[in-house]
């Protein structure tokens, strides 16, 4: 090629030819941009109506009236490859058209928001060697919690715990408490294979009817009895 047509600028766009432009999105073929990813979308490209898909490397998710850089010609369609800018809102949706993994091989991966962090999945999995929960408030409703551990150490100032129905079954249970108050408003049942009771002090009974009964022997023992 000598210098002379090197210098000779063709005036015939070629079809296959790709542009990049300007463009600001006008409609989608679907309900909401922002809410799904939608195929088709109606955009102006210098004055004129066209259609364009979404890029799949763009991830933020396309809204009526931004402005867009798309790529692309009429004869094998044009691409939104990214968001300019959005003159409406500063909101942001990042879609992901498939399976997605976020992966720092070699760092830390931190989520900061000033507000609200929001998780919503069909099966949430969290794997850690090590896991730190803190706040100033916590609420968890779960249909049914199944939980499974070695050791627990729970240090708690006040628990308070409302059910129908408790239920717990161990080998060894061993309570202390400096002060131990039960209430029973219909029937309270002990069932024990041997019970010991030492109390140091002053041991009390009050009821409207007693019952004991042996089937063996009874023994009670002390310096002085009182009956009657």
């Amino acid at each position: 090629m000598s210098i002379e047509s090197a210098k000779v600028v063709s005036l015939i766009q070629h079809a296959d030819e790709q542009k990049l432009d300007k463009a600001t999105i006008l409609s989608s073929n679907s309900s909401s941009i922002s809410s799904s990813s939608p195929t088709n979308i109606v955009l102006n490209i210098n004055g004129k109506d066209l259609s364009a898909k979404v890029a799949f490397s763009c991830l933020v998710q396309p809204e009526v009236d931004d402005v867009v850089l798309v790529s692309g010609n009429t004869h094998s369609g044009f691409y939104i490859l990214s968001v300019l800018e959005r003159p409406n809102s500063t909101n942001m949706a990042l879609t992901f058209p498939g399976n997605t993994v976020l992966n720092s091989s070699n760092g830390s991966l931190q989520l900061h928001a000033s507000e609200t962090v929001a998780l919503t999945a069909k099966k949430l999995t969290c794997i850690a060697e090590s896991s730190i929960h803190k706040s100033k408030n916590a609420y968890i409703d779960y249909a049914e919690l199944n939980a499974t551990g070695e050791n627990a150490n729970i240090s708690i100032k006040t628990i308070k715990i409302l059910s129908k129905l408790i239920s717990t079954i161990a080998h060894h249970t061993i309570n202390k408490y400096k002060t131990y108050l039960r209430h029973t408003e219909q029937a309270d049942q002990i069932s024990a294979g041997q019970m010991t009771r030492d109390v140091k002090d002053m041991y009390s009974m009050n009821s409207k009817y007693t019952v004991m009964v042996s089937k063996k022997d009874t023994k009670i023992d002390g310096e002085r009895i009182h009956m009657g």
